[in-house]
């Protein structure tokens, strides 16, 4: 569906719908998005970024962790410990920090998509690849991303980008081979409904593309998401998914808004943190 499309759609609903509160949400999808240099977002990201340190002197193989809508919330540092104890160094950015985003409002606006969509966030990605690069400890040559949900959104999106070598509208360029290092990709529970770019953009054919999807997920659609990974694995990507069974969205997350209906499950988050430390195994070595 093309921009226009999508703008006519949104209007007529509003029309439909008496739509005060619709053509609110118009304003905010298609507001302009403020570009920065790459090098100004990397000095403001680095500050916030936490950095989970293996023993030894490196450098290390690395991990990249993009939080979900509502921020770190614990997963990333969960993760990050789980990484760091067998042997890689993870770096996990806070992009709600980085833009002052309390919870309150990562709730209300990040989360329903009226601020900082994956496309915009993509500029984040690419600020975290270059703070990879720069860090001793870090072995650039080895990089794996991982991301859950609006994360994992971030990082489709930014593969569509660093494919098309175009850059993401929250910066003014990309740099030369912006994915350079990066071993694969694992995804938990990714939105892929109409505002992903990974519906319409192909993805990297040079590493794999893994997902981890909720059976009957009720925030971020997971059959959105197959018909995103069949598509861009007909395109040439190597692209696969596998299903976590009785859980809900977030089961790794320990600490939910009261009544969203999703569920900590401790067994699944095990499972959860044993999927990613394989992969990170095999395509970091």
């Amino acid at each position: 569906m093309s921009l226009l499309q999508i703008i006519a759609v949104v209007v007529i609903a509003a029309l439909l719908t008496g739509g005060v509160i619709v053509f609110i949400r118009l304003r905010t999808v298609f507001a302009p998005i403020e570009r920065s240099s790459l090098r100004h977002l990397i000095r403001r990201l680095r500050v916030h970024t936490d950095i989970y340190l293996p023993e030894g002197t490196g450098p290390f193989p690395t991990v990249i962790l993009m939080h979900g809508c509502g921020g770190p919330r614990g997963v990333t540092e969960a993760y990050g410990r789980a990484a760091a104890a067998q042997g890689f160094i993870a770096f996990a950015p806070d992009s709600l920090a980085l833009r002052r985003i309390d919870y309150r409002e990562a709730v209300s606006k990040v989360c329903t998509g009226a601020r900082l969509r994956a496309a915009e966030r993509a500029g984040d990605l690419f600020a975290a690849l270059e703070i990879v690069r720069a860090d001793h400890r870090a072995d650039s040559t080895r990089i794996a991303l991982a991301g859950w949900s609006h994360g994992a959104w971030t990082i489709l999106d930014g593969l569509t980008f660093a494919h098309e070598h175009s850059a993401p509208p929250s910066l003014t360029r990309l740099p030369d081979n912006p994915l350079k290092g990066v071993r694969g990709v694992f995804a938990f529970y990714p939105y892929s409904g109409f505002l992903a770019r990974s519906r319409g953009h192909d993805w990297p054919t040079n590493f794999p593309v893994r997902a981890l999807l909720v059976r009957g997920d009720t925030v971020c659609d997971d059959a959105d998401s197959v018909r995103v990974f069949e598509a861009r694995k007909a395109a040439g990507a190597d692209a696969s998914w596998t299903y976590i069974e009785n859980a809900t969205h977030g089961f790794d997350e320990r600490d939910h808004l009261p009544g969203s209906g999703l569920v900590f499950d401790e067994n699944q988050a095990r499972m959860g943190e044993d999927r990613l430390m394989a992969f990170l195994k095999e395509v970091l070595g």
